[in-house]
């Protein structure tokens, strides 16, 4: 066989609503990264504070983990297209009131909005699975991953807009891109395909939210009924989230602030940070459906440990090293994770499962947000990354110890 037609069998899944989710996927992150460069940055300049950046990231997911049951919930019921869909548009408006932004109380709101929006996200999860062979799923759920990497420019044209506009109006400039991007993947999504059969009833959004009582209680009888393995994969990644998102954001501030990085220089790492995830997206995909998600997950949580202690006492050549772990990290992590979850969840459970589960996990992303912010700004700023870097050692154990990979993946 040549390699062109190895090439070709490797990757004849990506078709159809995979390659539809990849196309828009390109468009919307490459753009996305180009503001989140510097927003920490950017709620700072409207009046904010590293705390302030802690409080709008726990009401913004927050709100996004409130709905995760209903998105889960219509996913299944009602079918995916159609909330991906209309959502997306929905998201496109709340960038232009990032740009438009005199305060950072006007970020607060527009991060709300936008969570609101992001309804669809257990749609977008279930379709994925929906739509991926299982013996695949390694290689595309890395694929997926590797889309949100491929914006290694973007931090460059972040600080080419600052240095040209200034970092308030170069934001302003960048968030209209995105909000453009969103409305772009939007008209392309239309050609998406229900994985539900004949599930393609529209309804009103405030039935969706009518049906939030019926949905909790479904998505939770829902959570009930899965494996030991998946109960305990999901304990392991709401540490996870809690413990990124308590330092994910005040990473800059610590390097630009404690450590005296140039912003463009911090720019510079982005681009790096985006390049080791490229590079190394297919080769773990590969790794992971070779080898097994268990032993991936779990190399990616050991990775996250070094990676937060050593950017604490870090200088600009060491957090280059910090970011091709964090990077590479990353990638195993949340390639395996979902290519595991896909593995242990039946179809017709996987919207209220994602729902569910993803409630669980925004509730802590919000949590680790507010403590980080606040451990950054009153207690110590090293402290965030340094209780980060503790929080993976029971990740660790707990997929060592109590997660195993099933005989027979679900389909």
């Amino acid at each position: 066989m040549t390699i062109l037609a190895r090439l070709r069998e490797e990757f004849s899944f990506i078709s159809g609503n995979i390659l539809v989710l990849t196309i828009t996927l390109i468009i919307i992150i490459s753009a996305g990264a180009i503001p989140y460069t510097y927003y920490p940055k950017y709620v700072e300049g409207l009046g904010g504070t590293p705390f302030i950046v802690g409080v709008i990231g726990f009401a913004s997911y927050a709100t996004l983990a409130l709905v995760q049951f209903p998105g889960g919930y219509l996913a299944d019921k009602h079918g995916r297209r159609w909330l991906i869909v209309i959502m997306t548009f929905g998201t496109a408006v709340t960038y232009v009131f990032y740009a438009a932004a005199p305060t950072w109380h006007f970020i607060l709101v527009a991060a709300v909005l936008q969570s609101l929006c992001l309804i669809y996200q257990p749609a977008l999860l279930a379709l994925v699975a929906d739509s991926m062979p299982p013996e695949k799923r390694g290689m595309g759920f890395s694929i997926i991953n590797l889309v949100h990497y491929v914006s290694v420019p973007s931090p460059i044209i972040a600080g080419l807009l600052s240095i040209r506009y200034g970092l308030i109006f170069g934001m302003r400039i960048a968030y209209l891109i995105v909000a453009a991007s969103f409305l772009i993947g939007a008209v392309i999504r239309i050609r998406l395909r229900e994985t539900l059969g004949s599930r393609t009833e529209r309804i009103p959004l405030v039935e969706s939210f009518r049906a939030f009582p019926d949905s909790v209680s479904e998505s939770l009888r829902a959570l009930k009924t899965v494996s030991r393995s998946m109960l305990f994969l999901f304990v392991s990644f709401a540490f996870y989230n809690f413990a990124w998102f308590a330092c994910s954001l005040n990473l800059i501030f610590y390097a630009t602030d404690v450590l005296h990085i140039e912003e463009f220089e911090w720019a510079v790492l982005m681009m790096w940070f985006s390049a080791v995830g490229i590079l190394s997206a297919l080769p773990c995909g590969k790794i992971i459906d070779k080898f097994g998600r268990k032993k991936s997950l779990s190399v990616g949580w050991f990775l996250f440990i070094p990676a937060m202690i050593a950017f604490v006492y870090g200088n600009l050549i060491v957090l280059s090293i910090c970011f091709l772990l964090l990077g590479v990290a990353l990638i195993l992590v949340n390639t395996a994770y979902p290519a595991l979850e896909a593995d242990l969840v039946a179809r017709e459970k996987r919207g209220k499962i994602a729902g569910s589960t993803y409630f669980f996990y925004y509730v802590m992303n919000s949590l680790g947000q507010l403590s980080g912010g606040f451990m950054y700004q009153y207690l110590s700023p090293a402290l965030p990354f340094l209780l980060s870097s503790t929080l993976y050692v029971p990740c660790l154990l707990l997929t060592l110890f109590s997660v195993h990979e099933p005989t027979k993946r679900e389909i």
